[in-house]
């Protein structure tokens, strides 16, 4: 390609001379079309303004970029060098002597800008505006180095609530050893005398060739320079053991920032959750969102309204025509199709006296598919059609006497739909209640449920901060005192090394040797976290100048966070080497991915998380996450299978298993009006990023970015998971950002969004029956009981797996099968259940972690994201 692009940072000596010159660690991406023309996306900055800086290479080295303006005028850019004496392109317009920079109009205003690259070369780079600055950049580094540390330090238990706390107290541990150790050599250090030259009077003075040169220049002076003895502390082992201490210092520091920020983090969720459960039990009256109720009545109204302006500009109606009234059902299956319908009027003439059993009615392409939309929404719906009609006898395949009514020709249509009229009503009765209603007896029990697993979940993060808590301080402590040691070492005039010393001091000096020992220990548990070496170094050397990339690799620890302490997955063993790797090195855009992959045991699952996975057309999505559930044997003890007569289980009925989970992260802290769904529309049917069967999202820290708001929920305004009918959640956007205000409710967005895919991943439970009056007892002991066999599932809240114990089984209004889940580790419920319309699996997971569609009045009713049922 022959050009590679940076940002950069400069300060300015002095016109075309550059004092300092910082550059980005990742470098911008750059798109070739087929046509040669490059593209380029950056960002302008609120408060400061990195430049854009273009290194050339290979045929393009000799070529002097140009930008050219609305007008066709050429701007050459100006060169600049850096410390290495590579040289860096950059746009310029002038120089200003007040400021001591050059101004550039790309940091100034957003637009297209086009760039001339020789006579063959274009590169057109689309300037983005953002409000980031840069403290919220630099939030956004804190946190990832923070939040990956964290992670580090856990041990890979895969149980929420151990992340980051049993080997954060092994570390303190080798931690404050070695500060022990490492304060006991300061109390003797090892030191060596060694010869210098310093004054002395005649009568104690060492002549050395220093001291006749001395004399000769002058005779008879005091004092005169000769050999003298000095002791010094700055042998190789103390320098050796200073850089130890350092390094020590930089891990202790890192940690306890780690768990200081995680502590307040923690105890600020418990907090959010008491004030939640106190909100759910204070709940007597509930405010209807009118915005969300008025576009929801609008779909029905809008759905009624083209079924009845379907027949609009038929010709006049013919004197063979009659008026047809039915109620509608739901869609027939068998040879033919059609709806099954009841007749309001009685019998047809054609079919008086003739008992049947089956009615069904085929109506002409189009209107079918509006009945059919507008049935999902309301099972009660009525037709009332004018025109010609053949009904004839069939025989459904279960042997049932039909009759199908064909429609030829429709002149006219009135749909009457029952639930548009009751909500029309309750519109009317909310207007004059101020948009307010009384909560059900039934919802109250629901908040109470509700608000006792928030104030579990509080007691539990409570425990976690404290176990924080109590890190941090110990760490602190021991980064204090570190650092009084190495300003004593500083004192004694004693440099840093790395270098291992030569010497025997280490073997032969017992408290040398035990500082040696203790250094061993942090080092081997650093290992085992996968931070040893110079990992914390590489991750320090990271700057903020290019926001786009670092809120990339920012999310991907978000998405292994959610994974780890979340939902209990264990990552492979060498997972932070590879996170490292991937945001330390300065990588071209075109370079491979990597995989992480996850475990648990309980159920038994795998996850596969592919970072920039090659796509079969070429493109390079951000993030693809897919579980996999395998086939356990049953829950159940050997002695209780035999015992119940029950063969071991291994879901034979496994889920259906959805691709996978596709996540672009795009860093917009605005959109224009439309722009995130062209953007989405992009990605899908352009970049065909679902190719695979693959939901596809969009990551980005906007808020309110949603346009048309169809939910009632707490995330209506900043989430769309494809919620509406058809879309099936098969793609959309969510908020995801670092703002400290509402960085929990933001995270929050990523763990429903991945608990949306994970709980499609799930199998139904297995339900098999026992005597009520005890195990092994024949049948005439007692009536037999549904109970659960197996189960592959685990709480969306808290990351725990859900025991049999934990689900029971109901049966719906068609006495379809459907499942309830209630935690017993944190009482968090759920419901799966099918939906009547299509069948397609539901889940209820109440007022936080629902992602399906609801009413807007009646937020626990979801509504089916594929065919629009249960309005």
């Amino acid at each position: 390609m022959g050009v590679s692009a940076h940002y950069l940072e400069i300060e300015w000596d002095s016109p075309g001379i550059g004092r300092r010159i910082e550059v980005s660690t990742y470098p911008i991406e750059i798109a070739t079309e087929r046509d040669g023309t490059m593209y380029a996306e950056v960002s302008i900055f609120r408060n400061f303004a990195p430049w854009v800086g273009l290194k050339l290479f290979g045929q393009l080295a000799s070529v002097e970029p140009a930008t050219v303006d609305a007008q066709g005028e050429r701007h050459p850019w100006l060169p600049v060098l850096d410390e290495h004496g590579a040289v860096w392109w950059i746009p310029a317009t002038g120089w200003s002597k007040p400021n001591n920079r050059y101004l550039s109009e790309m940091h100034r205003s957003f637009g297209t800008f086009s760039v001339e690259l020789g006579p063959y070369r274009k590169l057109v780079i689309d300037a983005v505006a953002s409000e980031l600055d840069r403290a919220h950049a630099q939030e956004y580094l804190d946190d990832f180095r923070d939040e990956l540390v964290w992670l580090a330090i856990g041990k890979p238990t895969g149980a929420l609530g151990e992340v980051g706390s049993d080997y954060s107290r092994d570390l303190v541990d080798a931690l404050r050893e070695f500060a022990h150790a490492a304060g006991r050599v300061l109390e003797r250090p090892a030191q060596e005398i060694r010869e210098v030259t310093t004054l002395a009077p005649s009568s104690r003075l060492r002549p050395n060739a220093e001291t006749f040169r001395a004399v000769m220049r002058r005779p008879g002076a005091r004092l005169y320079p000769g050999r003298a003895a000095q002791e010094s502390a700055d042998v190789p082992e103390n320098r050796y053991l200073r850089g130890l201490v350092q390094h020590c210092r930089r891990v202790a520091q890192s940690v306890a920032r780690s768990s200081s920020r995680h502590h307040r983090e923690l105890a600020a969720r418990s907090a959010r959750e008491k004030a939640r459960a106190a909100d759910l039990l204070a709940i007597e009256r509930i405010e209807v969102d009118q915005e969300i109720f008025d576009n929801q009545l609008a779909d029905i109204r809008r759905r009624m309204e083209a079924i009845a302006n379907w027949a609009v500009g038929s010709v006049l109606s013919r004197s063979t025509e009659r008026e047809y009234r039915f109620s509608v059902g739901k869609k027939y299956e068998g040879k033919g199709g059609g709806l099954f319908y009841r007749n309001l009027d009685g019998d047809s003439q054609s079919g008086a006296g003739e008992r049947f059993q089956v009615s069904v009615a085929q109506f002409p392409e189009g209107l079918h598919e509006l009945v059919g939309e507008a049935q999902s929404i309301d099972k009660d719906l009525t037709l009332a059609l004018v025109g010609e009609a053949s009904v004839r006898p069939f025989t459904t395949v279960n042997g049932k006497a039909g009759r199908r009514a064909t429609f030829t020709r429709i002149s006219a249509v009135r749909p009457q739909s029952p639930v548009l009229e009751r909500r029309v009503a309750t519109r009317l009765r909310y207007e004059r209640e101020g948009w307010h209603r009384a909560i059900s007896s039934k919802e109250r029990q629901e908040y109470r449920a509700e608000a006792n697993t928030a104030l579990i979940r509080a007691s539990q993060f409570d425990v976690r901060a404290q176990d924080g808590a109590i890190a941090s301080v110990a760490l602190d402590a021991i980064e204090s005192g570190l650092g009084r040691q190495d300003a004593l070492w500083d004192r004694l005039g004693v440099s840093a090394s790395s270098t291992f010393p030569m010497g025997m001091r280490f073997v032969q000096n017992p408290i040398y040797a035990g500082a040696l020992a203790a250094f061993h220990k942090v080092v081997v548990l650093e290992q085992s976290m996968g931070i040893g070496g110079d990992t914390l170094e590489k991750l320090g050397r990271i700057n903020v100048l290019h926001a786009s990339a670092l809120y990339e690799r920012w999310c991907l620890i978000k998405i292994v966070a959610v994974l780890m302490q979340d939902f209990g997955f264990v990552p492979q063993p060498d997972w932070v080497e590879h996170v490292v790797t991937f945001s330390t090195q300065a990588r071209e855009p075109r370079d491979t991915g990597f995989t992480i992959k996850f475990t648990r045991q309980h159920p038994s699952m795998t996850v596969r998380l592919d970072v920039e996975p090659v796509l079969v057309n070429g493109r390079r999505p951000d993030f693809r996450l897919r579980f996999k559930v395998s086939a356990p044997a049953a829950d159940l003890e050997a002695s209780n299978d035999l015992a119940w007569g029950y063969r071991p289980s291994i879901f034979g009925n496994l889920a259906r298993q959805h691709s996978g989970l596709v996540m672009d992260a795009k860093f917009r802290t605005r959109w224009k009006h439309g722009e995130l769904a062209d953007m989405l529309r992009l990605l899908v049917d352009t970049k065909d990023y679902g190719q695979d069967g693959d939901r596809v999202f969009i990551l980005h820290p906007a808020k309110g970015a949603v346009d048309h708001r169809t939910s009632p929920l707490v995330w209506s305004r900043d989430c769309d998971y494809g919620q509406d009918h058809p879309t099936g959640h098969a793609h959309g956007s969510i908020q995801l950002g670092a703002d400290p205000v509402s960085a929990d409710a933001s995270t929050m967005n990523l763990r429903r969004l991945i608990a949306l895919e994970l709980q499609q991943a799930f199998p139904e439970p297995e339900f098999g029956r026992i005597n009520a009056n005890g195990a092994g007892q024949g049948d005439q002991w007692g009536e037999k009981a549904e109970v659960c066999r197996s189960n592959a599932s685990l709480c969306i809240a808290c990351g725990k797996a859900h025991e049999r114990t934990d689900v029971t089984q109901g049966r719906t209004e068609r006495g379809n099968a459907k499942w309830f889940y209630r935690c017993s580790h944190c009482g968090a419920a759920s419901m799966r259940t099918p939906c009547f319309g299509c069948g397609t699996q539901l889940h209820k997971n109440g007022l936080q972690m629902t992602y399906h569609l609801t009413i807007a009045d009646q937020i626990a009713n979801v509504v089916c994201p594929d065919c629009g049922a249960n309005f």
